[in-house]
């Protein structure tokens, strides 16, 4: 279950990426390389979780919050998620 709620939420992330058009073209390169991070870990194509995922997460959370609602509360789900499952 959290690794579908997880998934779900990075299904989301890129969605919002796509439509929306507030968000600079650099801000989506980053979030989008992020977001493939996330994708490889989840399919275990990397051998660990990376162990400063959750602090480049936070550290989204903070950036994106005021301009850019939707987004970090996405990231907040994301991290919620991860902790839930003890990473």
């Amino acid at each position: 279950m959290p690794k579908e709620k997880l998934q779900n939420s990075v299904t989301e992330l890129k969605e919002h990426l796509e439509s929306n058009e507030a968000v600079t073209s650099e801000d989506k390169v980053a979030l989008q390389e992020l977001t493939a991070r996330l994708e490889m870990m989840m399919n275990g194509s990397t051998e660990h979780w990376e162990e400063g995922l959750m602090d480049e997460l936070e550290k989204q959370v903070i950036q994106y919050e005021e301009a850019h609602p939707v987004i970090a509360r996405v990231f907040n789900q994301i991290i919620n998620t991860l902790n839930s499952m003890g990473l």
